[in-house]
């Protein structure tokens, strides 16, 4: 999976995230749906990512075209999906992929093909934070940390046991995460700058490529006073860890610690 903090490959002519996207669906051979369906504008971003993919240079670019549920379960897009080396959800509503895709025959094959290592899942920006188990759908971008600062929803859950907030530094929304594992201690929260992404091989690690940092939340702290305070009282969350990861870095998901772009695991101090 190829995660993305949002607002990747501002110079079309220079473009690093999206080709790396297309090398891993298989270059030149690659077969990619694309789907605007967290668009309120679905088409228009279809049109707009399937050029950049063919100017990339890729085999086959196919329009999802999902407004309805009942779009998810046309014979020809199934065809497609199955024939496909990936699938890329643009940005948009998080909530309004889900409610549409979850659950139809789209998704359905979709995530039976990526657990079964026959298809790249791609996604910027909602398209990205919609991947997790646990999925962002609103919340504040100031203030501190209360439960009135985030609201959460069950994701598509590719990504299982993590949360993915985006456009992360930019819109300083460090407080958001703060409150997630403040209220699920077992959720491992990671925010992605724009023009950042996450290649992902769940249940064993990312590594972060792009022009910003990614920043790894352990949410196993030692209190949270989440479940005795009101919506608007801040929260008490102690023994934060945190990891601030530029391209290079990885993140190995099993023993939850970074590791340097050498692959040396980077030992916690005692």
């Amino acid at each position: 999976m190829l995660v993305i903090g949002g607002a990747e490959d501002p110079d079309e002519n220079d473009m690093k995230i999206l080709p790396y996207f297309v090398k891993m669906c298989g270059g030149k051979r690659a077969r990619i749906v694309v789907c605007g369906t967290p668009s309120n504008k679905p088409l228009e971003k279809e049109r707009k990512y399937g050029k950049l993919f063919k100017k990339i240079g890729v085999a086959e670019v196919i329009e999802a075209h999902i407004e309805e549920r009942v779009d998810g379960e046309r014979k020809e897009l199934l065809d497609a999906v199955r024939k496909a080396t990936g699938v890329f959800y643009t940005g948009g509503d998080q909530l309004r992929l889900t409610s549409t895709v979850a659950g139809t025959q789209f998704g359905d094959v979709i995530r039976e093909r990526l657990y079964d290592h026959a298809l790249i899942v791609g996604g910027t920006s909602a398209g990205a934070a919609a991947m997790a188990s646990t999925m962002l759908i609103g919340g504040s971008d100031e203030g501190t940390v209360r439960r009135d600062d985030i609201k959460l929803a069950a994701g598509l859950g590719y990504w299982r046991d993590v949360t993915v907030d985006t456009h992360f530094a930019t819109r300083g929304r460090v407080n958001r995460l703060c409150v997630v594992f403040g209220e699920n201690p077992q959720v491992l929260a990671i925010g992605i700058d724009e023009n950042t992404a996450v290649d992902v091989r769940p249940g064993d690690s990312f590594e972060v490529i792009g022009e910003g940092a990614v920043f790894v939340f352990d949410g196993k702290v030692t209190h949270s006073n989440a479940a005795e305070v009101g919506d608007e009282d801040v929260l008490a969350v102690t023994d934060v860890l945190m990891h601030v990861l530029p391209a290079g870095y990885r993140f190995d998901l099993r023993l939850k610690r970074p590791l340097k772009p050498d692959g040396t695991v980077i030992e916690k101090r005692t």
